[in-house]
């Protein structure tokens, strides 16, 4: 009963996270001028964007100098100050999924590709620091076919979109370019994922496996990010529902990594789990 106790912050976090994400529906209910509307998810959009490098802070504070999982942390946390400068660049965006961003378009595509780089060099090191724990007992079988299946979820999510992204980065569109490159370092970030957090709940349960249960939804919030724009379309949703259901997705995915990075201090802090996962996180 203890252990299941300890466990009721980490459920609050992860309910807090994911109901942050429906704020941007709040917003769509609350107002009907579309520029309020588009300002609206531009604020809300850079301020998730510094809380999620907040929350990798977080964790990679927790470490000291040398420990295998802060170099991990520190590159997801400073992955995301690009977003918000894409963002700012961009400025509100009025109209649908599909309008791409017409301020210094080369800039944004920059800022987007360093997020993608830099997130999966960070989720390869913390997958890397987790592996040499020695925890991880799933046989070579089992993370083969985790990484299978996390390949085919991310194809189904952002196939559609990097199909419908790809005519216009082979004439050297900047844009179109940086989407197909955003849309496969999620996919990367997802089959990096979910054979560590296949290994975690392997444990037993314990609370160490709630970071990468939340990077992992964060990871398939992202590729729902993605997803929004064509899935959108082929379900007949209208434009301004298509965006907020991308307005949720984006809040996911930035909520659930900050979410993470606090879950990862908590784990840390636990005096009765924080032994044998020191240096693994």
């Amino acid at each position: 009963m203890a252990r299941d106790r300890r466990h009721l912050r980490f459920q609050a976090l992860t309910f807090a996270a994911l109901a942050g994400a429906l704020v941007p529906a709040a917003f769509s209910l609350s107002t009907g001028q579309p520029w309020a509307l588009a300002g609206a998810y531009f604020g809300w959009a850079s301020a998730l964007y510094m809380l999620a490098s907040f929350g990798a802070v977080v964790a990679a504070a927790t470490y000291t100098a040398g420990d295998p999982p802060r170099p991990g942390w520190i590159l997801l946390a400073l992955a995301y100050p690009p977003l918000v400068l894409s963002t700012l660049v961009a400025g509100p965006r009025l109209a649908t999924l599909a309008e791409a961003a017409r301020r210094a378009p080369g800039l944004v595509a920059a800022c987007n590709a360093a997020y993608g780089a830099l997130a999966v060099a960070g989720f390869v090191v913390l997958a890397r620091a987790w592996r040499d724990t020695g925890l991880d007992q799933t046989s070579t079988r089992s993370r083969l076919a985790a990484r299978l299946l996390a390949v085919l979820a991310a194809a189904l999510l952002a196939g559609p979109d990097l199909v419908e992204r790809l005519p216009a980065a082979l004439r050297g569109d900047a844009m179109g370019l940086t989407d197909v490159f955003t849309d496969l370092l999620d996919g990367a970030l997802l089959v990096v994922a979910v054979p560590v957090l296949r290994a975690a709940l392997a444990l037993g349960g314990g609370l160490v496996a709630w970071p990468w249960a939340l990077l992992t939804l964060s990871v398939f919030a992202w590729l729902g990010y993605d997803a929004s724009s064509q899935w959108g379309q082929a379900l007949g949703l209208a434009p301004a529902t298509a965006r907020v259901v991308e307005e949720v997705m984006r809040s996911a995915a930035a909520l659930c990594l900050s979410a993470a990075g606090v879950a990862q201090r908590w784990v840390m802090l636990d005096r009765s789990s924080a032994g044998p996962f020191r240096s693994g996180g």
